[in-house]
């Protein structure tokens, strides 16, 4: 199946499957594809024990002393005294998100993994989800794929990838800083002949522009252009620096970006707390700091996005989908050094417009595997099919109205 915006012949074939909910069709197809996603990269990592998977009972799987099973709006996870920011979140966002357990990745390695899990396959040829969202949007924008922090996969669809860059690269081009701190000292035109230029490509514009009120996708590149520009700096001044607390401002910045309608997707890179590292060969606790600043951090977050305003008019929370997700997990036995090694099997997060809430999808059995999953109701099925990272791809594709091409979305995410 060719990929590409849901038409009504793919509705049909996908429906008599039994692929497709009823609401999920041509009537949703403009709110869905105007949706905004945000992807948030965890890397290294992450023990799914402390915080998703409650294996409590089994003999196989060593959970945390002390943590406990709990359940808030229909979001079962683990609890511990130490990350109370995690109930926090729970307690506010548990009906807005979807948590999608025993992902598998088929691989121990973190480049791999992350590849993977950031397009379905160990190709390096494919485009990843946010690549590909963006890429096949029907709507104009500046800076379809803004990767503020992280890596990105792109093939067919890597015109549409902007990279901020790790030191603030992007804005440093456009404001000429990067020539007049180069080696060679490279000398920047007047202010005159600036205004000289700009004169001349604004006109150049006008006399191409349409004769009609619809803005021609020049006229809109040139005002995104200038919603931009006010943003600029912001992106530079929220990628360079690490620390705690890096989390909410790079998200801010997204939320700034996607305000002005300048981008339909964007990935943010979290190294957990003071950018310590998911990847706990040893102190394992250390999960427990990363995923309680995490929660607070995407809590604030969302508090923030419910108030923007959606370039269309409404709030932005209407129309953005956040993606939290870790390219692999960890084992279920702690190591003698106090540390879990890298694990084939992993969860993710998916919170927001369009997205059934206040569910677990999928599971562990209790060896710590992932469990088949009924794709139709998302629970545990002995009979059902495994949850592969390129399942969860097409699920967040179908959120974005965009064909899930050969993979099965899981539709009971899909709200």
């Amino acid at each position: 199946m060719a990929r590409g915006t849901l038409t009504r012949r793919s509705v049909l074939t996908l429906g008599a499957a039994g692929l497709l909910l009823p609401r999920f069709g041509l009537a949703d197809a403009v709110s869905a594809n105007r949706r905004r996603f945000l992807f948030i990269h965890c890397a290294g990592g992450w023990d799914t024990t402390a915080c998703f998977q409650p294996n409590f009972g089994s003999s196989e799987v060593e959970m945390e002393p002390d943590a406990t099973q709990a359940n808030v709006g229909g979001i079962t996870f683990v609890d511990h005294a130490s990350r109370p920011n995690v109930r926090a979140y729970f307690d506010r966002y548990a009906p807005q998100t979807c948590v999608i357990n025993g992902i598998e990745v088929q691989s121990i390695t973190h480049e791999r993994c992350h590849r993977i899990m950031m397009t379905g396959s160990a190709d390096g040829e494919t485009d990843d989800w946010g690549a590909i969202l963006a890429g096949e949007s029907t709507e104009h924008h500046l800076l379809p794929y803004l990767v503020q922090s992280g890596t990105a996969f792109s093939a067919a669809h890597s015109r549409g990838v902007v990279r901020v860059g790790s030191a603030g690269q992007l804005s440093r081009l456009l404001d000429g800083s990067v020539l007049t701190e180069a080696e060679g000292q490279y000398p920047l035109p007047s202010a005159a002949r600036l205004a000289q230029v700009d004169a001349f490509v604004r006109a150049r514009m006008a006399a191409a522009a349409p004769k009609s009120p619809i803005a021609s996708a020049a006229t809109l590149a040139l005002s995104d252009a200038e919603s931009f520009a006010r943003y600029a700096g912001q992106l530079a001044v929220t990628n360079t620096g690490g620390g705690c607390y890096q989390l909410e401002k790079n998200i801010s910045s997204v939320w700034d970006v996607f305000s002005e309608g300048l981008a339909r997707t964007a990935l943010v890179k979290y190294s957990g707390w003071c950018s310590e590292g998911w990847d706990t060969h040893t102190q394992n606790e250390r999960q427990s700091r990363h995923f309680d600043e995490l929660f607070q951090m995407l809590g604030l977050a969302l508090d923030d996005l419910a108030t923007r305003p959606a370039i269309g008019g409404g709030s932005l929370a209407d129309e953005t989908v956040v993606i939290v997700l870790s390219e692999m997990g960890r084992t279920p036995r702690l190591t003698p050094v106090g540390g879990r090694d890298h694990w084939t099997f992993t969860s993710a997060m998916v919170i927001g417009a369009g997205v059934r809430g206040g569910q677990v999808v999928g599971g562990y059995d209790t060896s710590g595997f992932g469990a088949g999953c009924d794709f139709a109701s998302g629970e545990v099925s002995v009979s059902g099919p495994g949850i592969s990272a390129a399942n969860f791809g097409a699920t967040v594709l179908a959120l974005g109205d965009v064909d899930p091409g050969e993979h099965e979305p899981i539709l009971a995410v899909v709200g």
